[in-house]
């Protein structure tokens, strides 16, 4: 067959069978991304060579995708670093101390909203928060006779605001990164939607969530206690936050904003804990945090970071790339999207086409 004369149908079949390769594995095998997708890249190989691509071709396809990825996957290995760096110098459990010290038993759905995507964006991870603190709220949400449903959706929208607007987020991280952009611009312009949600979101649940009760919230006592026994709080936390948006303001890209920021994060670190030796703190980047104040959920939430941490979702990052450059060199997104693209005439029939 010759590669030229490649039809819709085939090209369509082609990426059909591919995604099913990859849902199926992922969504039915529940298998972790990875694999589904390095068997999509060896079958549609196996494909380009029965059509009589070259080697040359297959591999230029790979080195074009990746090209892309270059930058953001150095970002991606400088977040990890970063994570465990704003742990130890005791920037995120101060952000977590005061966040917890908002909650409010009388406003406590509002409250606990605010606190999850104040926690959200120092840990970037949603998940994290809703399965830790997130459960905590809502058992004290129940002990309160608060409507249980309200309270989760409350946890669950604080938690997903935090992760998108986190420069630590792995999945904001890897949104800039497969669209080749910065990411502080693309936070930014994440705020366009997500800040009207927020505040919306804000005034509902304080309309809803008000409550006369008066109940001692001493799940937050204690997990306030612990942070401040086993971290380092206090208000040098706030200087690499404000670090990272003067960078912004000054546009300076993420890769000497992320260095610049683990140095001073580095360099609390030793103001906190003269002593500790360099290599300590090589581990530290190397292999994130580790807590052991002997309370799981706060473990689980400290516990994070380090460059290895990052690594599955490198490889993640590597794979689709590569995916993404062989089917742009082998024509095939092209010949699918030909047909569409001559009806899209406007920005609204191109982000309902993109939906």
């Amino acid at each position: 067959m010759s590669k030229k004369s490649i039809s819709l149908f085939e090209a369509t079949l082609v990426l059909v069978i591919l995604l099913a390769i990859m849902g199926t594995g992922v969504i039915i095998f529940q298998l972790s991304p990875q694999t589904p997708v390095l068997t999509g890249i060896a079958l549609l190989m196996l494909w380009a060579r029965w059509r009589h691509f070259s080697w040359g071709t297959i591999h230029e396809g790979i080195e074009e995708g990746l090209k892309s990825g270059l930058i953001p996957i150095i970002i991606f290995i400088l977040v990890g670093a970063l994570i465990s760096t704003w742990i130890a110098a005791g920037v995120i459990p101060s952000l977590m101390v005061w966040g917890f010290q908002m909650v409010n038993v009388h406003w406590f759905i509002p409250s606990i909203f605010v606190v999850c995507a104040l926690v959200g964006s120092a840990i970037g991870s949603a998940f994290t928060v809703i399965s830790t603190v997130g459960i905590a709220f809502f058992g004290i949400g129940a002990t309160l006779g608060l409507d249980t449903t309200i309270v989760a959706a409350a946890i669950i929208s604080g938690a997903i605001f935090g992760d998108k607007s986190s420069p630590l987020s792995q999945s904001t991280n890897l949104t800039a990164a497969v669209t080749e952009t910065d990411l502080f611009a693309h936070i930014k312009n994440l705020m366009w939607t997500t800040v009207p949600a927020f505040v919306g979101s804000l005034v509902l649940y304080a309309i809803i969530g008000h409550t006369s009760r008066d109940i001692p919230l001493t799940k937050i006592s204690t997990t306030v206690a612990i942070l401040k026994a086993h971290t380092d709080v206090s208000l040098w936390a706030l200087l690499p936050i404000i670090l990272i948006f003067v960078c912004a303001r000054l546009k300076m890209p993420a890769i000497p904003t992320l260095f610049l920021n683990i140095a001073v994060s580095i360099g609390l670190i030793f103001s906190h804990h003269p002593h500790t030796s360099f290599k300590t703190i090589a581990n530290l980047i190397e292999n994130g945090f580790v807590a052991h104040t002997g309370n799981q959920s706060i473990d689980a939430l400290l516990t994070r970071g380090g460059i290895n941490s990052m690594l599955s979702t490198v490889a993640l990052i590597i794979m689709t790339l590569t995916l993404g450059g062989l089917l742009m060199k082998l024509g095939l997104i092209q010949r699918v999207m030909a047909p569409l693209a001559t009806h899209l005439k406007t920005p609204g029939q191109l982000i309902s086409a993109v939906i």
